[in-house]
């Protein structure tokens, strides 16, 4: 069952921008579901003061922004060391009661 929340939409240049201009930001991934092979998926979600962004492709879909999906390795650690906040990253390994994911290969899945 999904809990809907009010989130703020945030592309990669937004992110950048975001570094670029020095603003303190949080981000944590949520699970999301997992891969046709087994893999675990996440979404990005960033903080920036009361405010919660989560990340989206910057082309939008026919039907609007698509949320950007990671796999663990290596789309989730590279986005990470990139575009994360300097912490250690945590996440959760159990994707059996997360929804369905889409399937697909390992790595950033826009």
């Amino acid at each position: 069952m999904s809990i809907a929340r009010n989130l703020i939409l945030i592309t990669l240049d937004g992110v950048k921008d975001l570094i670029a201009r020095n603003v303190d930001f949080t981000c944590r991934y949520e699970l999301v579901g997992g891969t046709g092979d087994g893999k675990p998926l996440y979404q990005c979600i960033y903080s920036v003061g009361d405010e919660e962004l989560i990340l989206v492709a910057a082309k939008v879909q026919k039907h609007g922004p698509k949320v950007r999906q990671f796999a663990l390795w290596p789309g989730l650690v590279n986005h990470h060391v990139k575009y994360g906040d300097g912490r250690p990253v945590s996440i959760n390994l159990d994707f059996r009661d997360a929804p369905e994911g889409e399937g697909g290969p390992d790595g950033d899945r826009t």
